[in-house]
């Protein structure tokens, strides 16, 4: 059982979370960015996006079965206020180094993310919302930086599928057992569907999955 922490420690982990936040978007993919610029064809935006989706997203979710049991509306909040951040940054002053012109995926990223977390929330198992996040921040991301590399273009393709798939068989065999491994794979092909978001789809079946597993009895 998770033990509850007092305000003071939640204050000050969500304050640690938010320097750590900016400094991924500032910072660190920023870096990850000027890196990548030296490798011909490689869509180096494109992976300070995924950097921004690992270590932003992903290092966060970490965080909260931890340290936010009976204060996950802390989490819900502070995803829409990044979302709103992003936006206006998008519209007024783009951060060139992770957002493109030609979608505001990174918007969409944080509104599934404290959408789909509130959704857990609201049904009584957190999990519901933190695996699709998982899936999310470390899975899509193996499947955008392998074809960032292989395909040097943003194009599904089966190798980054595969990449995807491995990531979410790990993250979801450790939380579900073998119940984890089709969804792994449900997740890794919803994700190849064209012209519609994958972080939409991907929360949203993931979230669907891991609700009906009781029923299921699995």
């Amino acid at each position: 059982m998770t033990a509850a922490y007092s305000g003071t420690t939640i204050f000050l982990v969500t304050s640690f979370l938010i320097i750590w936040n900016l400094l991924v978007l500032h910072v660190f993919s920023r870096f990850f960015y000027n890196y990548t610029r030296r490798f011909e064809g490689v869509p180096a935006e494109y992976v300070g996006r995924k950097v921004v989706h690992v270590l932003g997203g992903g290092v966060t979710t970490l965080f909260i079965p931890v340290f936010y049991p009976g204060s996950y509306w802390v989490v819900v909040l502070a995803a829409f206020v990044l979302a709103g951040y992003v936006e206006f940054r998008r519209r007024w002053n783009p951060m060139h180094w992770f957002q493109i012109e030609e979608n505001a995926y990174e918007v969409h990223f944080a509104i599934a993310y404290g959408g789909i977390l509130a959704v857990g929330v609201l049904l009584g198992n957190v999990w519901i919302g933190l695996i699709p996040m998982l899936f999310m921040s470390f899975g899509d991301s193996a499947t955008g930086l392998v074809r960032a590399f292989t395909q040097k273009r943003h194009r599904k393709s089966w190798d980054g599928t595969i990449a995807m798939f491995g990531v979410c068989t790990v993250i979801g065999y450790s939380r579900l057992g073998w119940y984890g491994i089709p969804l792994a794979m449900a997740a890794s092909l919803v994700e190849r569907i064209p012209g519609i978001d994958d972080n939409i789809t991907i929360p949203i079946l993931s979230a669907a999955l891991v609700y009906i597993q009781p029923i299921l009895l699995i």
